[in-house]
């Protein structure tokens, strides 16, 4: 185990030396408008470090950990892949904007000479560190919530993930990107079945779109007074109205991996926190 910080040039050469292969995974996610230049820095900058040290260093491939975040925008109904054209949609968050031009530092590694391979998650679903990323959605679901978004979202085992970076990084071509999708669903048939693989009531009502536009307001004043994280950032009120749903064909046709269903990845959740004693 090897510590280290993007920002340190001599760090990275240090740990990508004979090495053959990477995979770069470290990033900010948050939608605190507070957390834009970090995300900057650690997101784009980071990866940017990450591409020229892989350059310097001689390494083999490299693959990108992406975001679906990074895909462009859809219409309503629209299945979206890797084609779909980046346009910055509505009033991307910061984050999205981190991750399209973490992307771009990578294509700019490959016109260099950098062998290297995208992947673009969606939702990720797993164990994780209490408090960070989807475990903050899989602790509340697990505590039990009446409420749940309007709209709809993909989700990724993490298991499946790992898996197809694996394979990816042995077999993709380089400069191609892949959407990690397990399964599209609205957000009340994915909070549902993680309630009921949980033991709790399944939640019932939807939240108003009015309601979310009152609670980021209300949350960013009180988060500027405070100085605590907002539960609610104008970036997640409105991404939770919006139906969206990404495409893993592309994926399952070169590798024929098939992913987890939300059902499994519920059940693993659930076993997860059998174990833990909660």
């Amino acid at each position: 185990w090897c510590e280290g910080d993007l920002m340190d040039s001599d760090a990275l050469a240090d740990a990508m030396h004979g090495v053959k292969v990477v995979h770069h995974c470290a990033a900010v996610v948050s939608f605190d408008p507070r957390d834009t230049d970090l995300m900057d820095r650690v997101n784009v900058r980071g990866t940017a470090n990450v591409v020229n040290m892989a350059l310097e260093a001689g390494v083999e491939r490299l693959c990108h950990v992406s975001s679906t975040a990074a895909i462009g925008s859809a219409a309503p109904g629209v299945v979206r892949n890797e084609a779909t054209p980046w346009t910055g949609g509505l009033d991307p968050s910061p984050y999205a904007i981190s991750k399209y031009d973490a992307e771009l530092e990578v294509y700019r590694g490959i016109a260099e000479g950098l062998d290297a391979v995208i992947v673009n998650p969606c939702i990720v679903i797993g164990p994780g560190s209490t408090g960070r990323s989807s475990m903050t959605l899989m602790e509340r679901l697990h505590k039990g919530t009446r409420f749940f978004p309007p709209g709809s979202n993909s989700m990724v085992d993490a298991r499946d993930v790992a898996r197809c970076m694996v394979e990816l990084i042995r077999t993709a071509p380089t400069g191609e990107r892949y959407l990690l999708v397990g399964e599209s669903l609205s957000y009340g048939d994915a909070f549902r079945t993680f309630s009921n693989a949980f033991g709790n009531p399944a939640p019932r009502t939807a939240i108003p779109p009015w309601m979310l536009e009152v609670a980021w307001r209300v949350e960013r004043l009180r988060s500027s007074l405070t100085g605590a994280t907002p539960f609610v950032t104008k970036a997640t009120a409105h991404s939770a109205l919006i139906d969206r749903a990404y495409s893993a064909q592309k994926v399952e046709d070169l590798l024929g991996h098939r992913f987890y269903t939300v059902q499994a990845m519920a059940e693993n959740m659930a076993r997860y926190f059998a174990t833990k004693g909660q």
